[in-house]
Order: C-alpha cells, then structure tokens, then sequence
C-alpha cells in the first residue's frame, strides 16, 4: 500500500516514543485538498480507533480506512535529515488543467 523510507520509520518512532502513550497510536496520512482536485499530506499521529485498519510498516503502526487504501496505494513517507521535514509523495501526478487567474 505505502512504504515508509528507513529514515522516516526512525525518526517517526523516535516523535512516537516521546508520547506517553505510544503503545497506542500509530500514524494517518490526512489529505488536504490543493485544489483541483489534488491532494497533498499531512502526517498525524493519533490512538488507534475501531473503524482503522493497522498496517505495520518498519515497526510504524500505519492506520488507514477502507475508503482511503486506493487513494494511498503507492505512498511514499521519507525523511530529510537536513531540514528535519518529512515529505510524502504520491504516484498520481497533480491535475496541471486548473485554470491560472491573474489579475
């Protein structure tokens, strides 16, 4: 479904460890609408709920629902060491036929 780079994993763990109840929760993916129907990511880090379903993903609990798993098939969570910033990167190329308004 997604894959969840070396780095990341290592670097999630180490934000999850920190929680006070990390045996519990796991991380989503959250789309945020770019427009035009494009999407980009937000990584949450949350208590696992009875409608998830767990993935384990390099010791990473991955929590997604039905209706998200075709939209995050080919994910790809990775870590910059360099700017501590986390990137996701979807397969599906954005929509580029949105119309430019200019003043």
């Amino acid at each position: 479904m997604i894959t969840i780079t070396s780095l990341a994993a290592a670097r999630l763990s180490l934000l999850i460890a920190e929680e006070p109840d990390a045996q519990d929760l796991g991380i989503k993916l959250i789309p945020t609408t770019t427009g035009c129907g494009s999407f980009t990511y937000s990584i949450a880090i949350t208590e696992v709920t009875s409608r998830d379903h767990v993935l384990d993903l390099s010791g990473i609990r991955f929590l997604y629902r039905d209706e998200e798993a075709e939209q995050l098939t080919g994910t790809v969570i990775d870590f910059d060491a360099n700017t501590g910033r986390f990137s996701i990167i979807h397969p599906r190329p954005l929509q580029n036929d949105c119309p430019t308004y200019m003043n």
